[in-house]
């Protein structure tokens, strides 16, 4: 090649790099800039996690088709509550802070792409944002706010990346590129995991007494129908549990069985909740069952009914499917009483079913043809009915004195002699005729100084127990104001295993008795030879 044609070779080279700058310099400089991004922490200022002071995670749910929201928050008045579950107050703050932690600090490993339409192939679609036709590419939405409501974190976290354990397309809602980064997010968006674990702060320890009721309410006649009662009790925790009426001949109580009760009353766990209707709230706040016509008909709602004792004119709460009454040595009686049957997926289980926008009606007749499809699902086979099944639970607590054992007797002071000086005359004058020695201990005078002594004992003794059980008697009231103030908002609702380990009668309570094992004969109808002596 020689000098001209090696110019106009230069100059080709140079014309096309023109051109093919031309073209592509524009998207050039964007997907540089956005590479620029990588190594970079999304939120940089984010460094504190107890700044965190409400949580919302927005989560595709590919069986149901639809966006499982939950929140967390602390309010003004520093409590948590979960407005996504009829806003039942947390136990938030260690577990967001846990959860916060987890999300500071997460880098732009590396680099994805840089345009919305490839949201859908990543899986980093907003669960938050408009329909969308790729159902398949709605990702996860996690976002954390500061006191004030300003965003601290906010991530939609999609895929796992291939060939990457660990990593996962992730972008901010207010960008369009896509990362991935290593995430190793520890949240929740389980009910019972934010919640207070223990319901009903019951030491099983305590445990005296325990009633179960099975009777239940036959709607179709509108009675009760009668069933069996069955009374454990025990005087110290060390004590087995006994059952009244027991054949103790050729029946005992089935312990195991016993444990198994005992144990799901100690760790009797909720897994979804319904708010009352104000007025109930705030009657039982008061102690008492308020008879508004709301407030019966939204009880009726769960499976429990209003009625009236006749004797004491008193309201009563009539469960549809029986009662537990556990007493402890505290004074505090459970009043434990099951409603309906609640079937449903965990979502609905664990807050109802949700109220369609622009509905008035605090049920709309969708979701009471839910509730009726829900009902009948129960008396479908097995095989074909809801995977959760749980039951409705309304929860009482009142003081029972004779829960605190035997109240202090007061000693009786005895009595004066008439005249004690004559009395020992009498004894001497006996003792000389019998030409024996006076006893002293048979001394009235002496009989009487002793016991004196000994009820002045007795009577220090009686006011210092006596001020030890009014300590108690108020320790108890104090714990059933607490207690009720507790359980007056809500129903709860209760694992269908929990309800059959609770509500248990005879049938499994008692069992029959082992009877002493005996020889066996010898088949032949010999006795057993006797052994030589030597």
């Amino acid at each position: 090649m020689n000098e001209l044609q090696r110019t106009l070779a230069f100059v080709a080279v140079a014309v096309v790099s023109v051109v093919a700058a031309r073209f592509a310099g524009p998207s050039t400089p964007k997907q540089t800039a956005a590479i620029t991004g990588v190594g970079e922490v999304f939120y940089p200022d984010f460094k504190d996690a107890d700044a965190a002071k409400s949580l919302q995670v927005s989560s595709y749910n590919a069986e149901t088709a639809e966006v499982r929201p939950f929140s967390v928050v602390q309010g003004k008045d520093g409590l948590w509550r979960i407005p996504t579950r009829n806003n039942y107050p947390a136990d938030g703050q260690e577990r967001l802070a846990k959860t916060a932690t987890s999300m500071i600090g997460i880098k732009r490993e590396g680099f994805a792409g840089p345009r919305d339409n490839e949201h859908a192939e990543f899986g980093v679609l907003d669960p938050q944002g408009d329909s969308h036709s790729d159902l398949k590419g709605i990702g996860n939405r996690i976002t954390l706010k500061d006191e004030a409501g300003k965003v601290l974190a906010d991530y939609i976290i999609g895929k796992e990346v291939k060939g990457r354990p660990g990593n996962f397309y992730i972008r901010r809602p207010d960008e369009k590129a896509t990362y991935f980064a290593k995430l190793d997010i520890q949240v929740s968006t389980k009910f019972a995991d934010w919640i207070e674990p223990d319901l009903l702060k019951l030491d099983a320890t305590r445990l005296s007494d325990i009633v179960i009721d099975t009777s239940s309410v036959d709607l179709s006649q509108g009675a009760v129908v009668e069933g069996e009662t069955s009374k454990l009790s025990r005087k110290v925790s060390s004590d087995p549990w006994k059952l009244a009426g027991l054949d103790e001949a050729a029946e005992e109580v089935n312990q195991d069985e016993i444990n198994k009760l005992i144990k799901s009353l100690d760790d009797l766990k909720i897994v979804g909740v319904r708010q009352k209707p104000a007025k109930l709230m705030q009657g039982l706040r008061e102690g008492k069952l308020q008879r508004d016509q709301f407030s019966a008909l939204d009880l009726q709602d769960k499976g429990f009914f209003l009625a009236t004792d006749r004797k004491s004119n008193r309201t009563l709460l009539v469960p549809k499917e029986g009662q537990m009454i556990a007493i402890t040595n505290q004074g505090v009686a459970y009043d434990l009483k099951f409603g309906d049957i609640f079937s449903g997926n965990e979502q609905e289980v664990e807050a109802g079913f949700a109220a369609k926008e622009g509905d008035a009606e605090k049920k709309t007749g969708e979701e009471q043809k839910k509730d009726e499809e829900s009902k009948e699902a129960d008396k479908q086979p097995e095989s074909d009915k809801p995977k959760l099944k749980s039951r409705y639970l309304f929860v009482m607590v009142h003081f029972d004195e004779a829960g605190l054992g035997t109240k202090p007797e007061a000693p009786v002071k005895p009595e004066t002699p008439a005249d004690p000086a004559a009395d020992v005359a009498d004894d001497t004058e006996a003792s000389a005729d019998a030409a024996a020695p006076l006893n002293k201990a048979e001394d009235p005078k002496k009989v009487y100084d002793a016991a004196v002594a000994k009820f002045e004992a007795d009577q220090k003794r009686y006011e210092a127990d006596s001020k030890a059980f009014e300590q108690k008697v108020k320790d108890g009231e104090k714990l059933v104001k607490e207690l009720n103030s507790r359980f007056a908002d809500w129903y709860y609702v209760v694992s269908g295993e929990s309800f059959e380990n609770l509500r248990q009668g005879k049938k499994t309570l008692v069992k029959a008795k082992v009877a002493a094992t005996e020889t066996p004969a010898d088949p032949a109808g010999t006795p057993p030879a006797t052994p030589p002596v030597n």
